[in-house]
């Protein structure tokens, strides 16, 4: 039951940063800032305690307490949300990269994430945040939660395969990862298109694009 529970609200939080990831930044980010915490604090009492990802009640409340952190934090604040962004995407790149190479979750793929995460996070205060640089991650992100989410809620995957994160969790399944890169291309242009039509300055923050010239 919950990896259903799970996969639903990857499904429908994922789908929704990834499609509307610019047009409604500022509602979606608490969403994300939720998926992101849970996740890494559910894995970080798991590595700490030496059990299972989600396989004991502390994981839980840890995830769940990061979660509802983050997601206040991140709507109160843009650079917190673009910061909880980019962190949460580039762990899941990084830790998502070695897991597939076949090492195993663990603190060195936490090591990792923590790696991309700054990573990402320096190129979003160096750049000032622009809206292509938020459209680019949220499309990524957004499509790896969903399809994990949807190998979840057909019971394809298991909770205890989100060890890693949401990119890791494709790793049992080639082809899953070719539907990300698929879908986020999609996600991307579509974002792109509509932001254009809207007359978003792209090369702008999100909070200050809108409607630029």
């Amino acid at each position: 039951m919950e990896a259903l529970i799970v996969g639903v609200v990857g499904i429908v939080v994922g789908t929704l940063v990834a499609v509307f990831g610019v047009r409604v930044f500022f509602a979606l980010l608490p969403a994300f800032g939720f998926v992101a915490g849970f996740l890494l604090g559910a894995e970080a009492v798991g590595l700490v305690l030496g059990e299972g990802f989600l396989a004991t009640v502390a994981g839980w409340i840890a995830g769940l307490l990061l979660g509802f952190a983050l997601a206040i934090l991140a709507g109160l604040w843009f650079w917190a949300g673009i910061v909880i962004l980019s962190g949460a995407i580039g762990w899941a790149i990084a830790s998502g990269i070695l897991v597939a190479l076949g090492v195993s979750p663990g603190l060195l793929t936490f090591g990792a994430g923590a790696a991309g995460a700054a990573v990402l996070i320096v190129v979003a205060i160096m750049a000032d945040a622009p809206t292509i640089y938020v459209a680019a991650l949220t499309s990524l992100g957004g499509t790896a939660a969903a399809v994990a989410g949807a190998l979840l809620a057909i019971g394809t995957i298991g909770t205890a395969d989100l060890a890693g994160g949401m990119v890791a969790a494709l790793r049992s399944y080639p082809v899953a990862y070719v539907a990300w890169l698929v879908l986020a291309a999609i996600a991307f242009g579509y974002q792109l298109l509509e932001a254009r039509a809207r007359g978003t300055d792209m090369r702008r923050r999100p909070d200050t694009a809108e409607g630029s010239r």
